[in-house]
């Protein structure tokens, strides 16, 4: 075979049959980077849209305590809409500066930082709602206006 000509054989079998039966040796790898990152943004998006939902469930049928100060500076124009403006906003904004920066070591521990940390409030939302069954008398106390945080947007 001339010198300037490139391989076309294949690997030994062995070898191929090595990384077809380890298909996560590439997904740890730097060069995959930029997929894992994408991935995790994926699932942070969607955990960000499951907490849009949760949040306006709760704050237009029986309200809820917002410990956020931003986001009851936001509640208290008693818009949904903007809301879902202000949260998809955020959203897009942050999920886009990390995934431009994708390949940089940076973005990934930011990625997982984002990641876990959505984890963690699909989590508190979970127990949320299963402690809001729990207290739905008391709910009429917390939404007498005694409670420091307390939001209500009316519905439609």
């Amino acid at each position: 075979m001339p010198e300037h000509a490139t391989s076309t054989i294949a690997p030994p079998a062995g070898r191929r049959a090595g990384t077809w039966l380890d298909p996560l040796g590439f997904a740890a790898t730097p060069n995959a980077r930029g997929q894992r990152v994408t991935v995790l943004l994926i699932a942070t998006a969607l955990m960000s849209l499951a907490d849009l939902y949760m949040t306006l469930l709760f704050v237009t049928n029986v309200g809820m305590v917002e410990n956020n100060p931003i986001a009851r500076l936001v509640m208290a124009h008693n818009s949904a809409a903007l809301v879902v403006v202000w949260k998809l906003a955020l959203t897009v904004f942050g999920v886009g500066v990390l995934f431009w920066f994708r390949r940089a070591r940076l973005s990934e521990v930011a990625a997982w930082g984002v990641f876990v940390a959505m984890t963690c409030l699909m989590v508190h939302w979970n127990a949320f709602a299963h402690g809001a069954a729990v207290i739905a008398d008391d709910y009429h106390t917390l939404a007498s206006g005694t409670e420091t945080g307390w939001v209500s947007i009316p519905g439609d």
